[in-house]
């Protein structure tokens, strides 16, 4: 369903029929969850690394036990090592340890977001295309979702974009809105945001809460400067005090840990505070923070690993371009390609891909396009690009 502003689609909460407000019966199937899939000798669909952490977790393990007492894995979370963590990642951030929250993962936190910060039968507005998590949560929790739709840019055949709709995210947010989810770089787009605008937004509207998910902020600072590995548009809104931003980060991506679980977001400590209220003591394996703990205070191995998908992206991207194949470029560790057909391809030759599936009440500019993440390592990348080479050489039509 479509508001009558053309450029801002909304869905309303939905319910079972015979649904009684504080006592909702939220149907399941409205929330999509990528499969897992088995069998491909490759997979480059979940935007998983292809390498490992540096520090692994045998050696976490030996070296937490002698560095922090009370760290044996029979007894329950003692925090030191979370605590160690935090003021680390702090004090390089510019902030204060209370402006930092340690969690299972920026996907299990932002559940936390949507269940304190905004109500059932409210509104959330999520700019669209966006990342499925931000739709599906609000699904299961019974909030109507705006969402501005991205202004798609066609007039390059070979280089398309979807630029920020400022103007729509703003009349949306007129409209009502208790939490804004943004993803810098936008996912799965892969374009930064203009971030001046973004700090007029959060301005504008101090009663909305804004999520600033930055899972993939390495990746593009150090598109721009080889340097770099971290965004600071949004913290240094965070370290001038500002009340109603909270900026998610995760060590899944660009320290190859997906499978251990650990995010965590900066924001006001009054923010911190209350999400804390609604954790667990105990919702953060030990083990899952002495990794994230070493592989962040012993962080060549990670530097490398961004250095090289950043690397691998331009000569992916190059090669798609001599082939005529369009996509849409970005600063992530992957990239949209608008080409079924050669996604199909790689799924023939052993290489999973993603296809751009949203839950169907959600608009879906980008369903001619499939994603596909960046090996960080020669051998992945090697295979890649023979299948490449493989698939476009074997079909000359692919993409056009």
């Amino acid at each position: 369903m479509t508001a009558p502003d053309q450029r801002i689609a909304y869905l309303g909460p939905l319910y079972q029929p015979g649904h009684v407000p504080g006592a909702l019966r939220i149907n399941p199937a409205w929330a999509y969850v990528p499969p897992v899939r088995q069998g491909f000798r490759l997979y480059l669909d979940r935007e998983e690394s292809t390498v490992y952490r540096g520090i692994a977790p045998a050696d976490a393990d030996r070296r937490r036990r002698e560095q922090f007492p009370m760290q044996g894995s029979n007894r329950y979370p003692s925090r030191l090592i979370e605590t160690a963590l935090t003021a680390r990642i702090a004090a390089d951030l510019g902030v204060a340890a209370e402006n930092l929250l340690i969690g299972n993962g920026i996907m299990s936190m932002l559940t936390y977001l949507y269940d304190i910060y905004s109500k059932p039968l409210g509104n959330v507005c999520v700019p669209t295309p966006g990342f499925w998590p931000a739709y599906t949560y609000a699904m299961q929790r019974a909030r109507g979702i705006r969402m501005p739709l991205f202004d798609h840019d066609r007039r390059d055949p070979l280089h398309p974009r979807f630029d920020f709709p400022l103007e729509a995210t703003r009349d949306a947010l007129k409209q009502g809105a208790d939490l804004c989810y943004l993803s810098n770089p936008n996912n799965p787009t892969g374009n930064l945001l203009p971030f001046d605008a973004i700090g007029e937004l959060i301005a504008e509207f101090p009663q909305t809460l804004f999520v600033v998910d930055e899972a993939y902020g390495s990746f593009a600072a150090n598109s721009s400067d080889g340097e770099r590995f971290q965004l600071d548009d949004a913290l240094r809104l965070i370290r001038q005090g500002c009340g109603n931003l909270v900026v998610a980060r995760t060590f899944s991506k660009a320290y190859a840990m997906a499978n251990f679980r650990v995010g965590y977001l900066v924001s006001h400590p009054a923010n911190i505070m209350t999400v804390r209220s609604h954790m667990g003591s105990c919702d953060v394996d030990e083990l899952s923070i002495a990794i994230a703990y070493y592989n962040y205070t012993e962080d060549g191995y990670m530097r490398e690993v961004v250095r090289s998908v950043v690397r691998n992206k331009q000569v992916y991207e190059a090669l798609l371009e001599r082939h005529g194949i369009a996509h849409y470029g970005g600063c992530r560790n992957s990239i949209l390609v608008a080409a079924l057909d050669l996604g199909k391809a790689y799924e023939a030759r052993g290489i999973a891909v993603r296809a751009m599936v949203y839950q169907k009440e959600i608009p879906n500019p980008v369903a001619d396009c499939f994603r596909i993440a960046i090996p960080a390592d020669d051998d992945n990348m090697a295979l890649l690009l023979d299948a490449t080479q493989d698939a476009l050489g074997g079909a000359a039509a692919i993409g056009r």
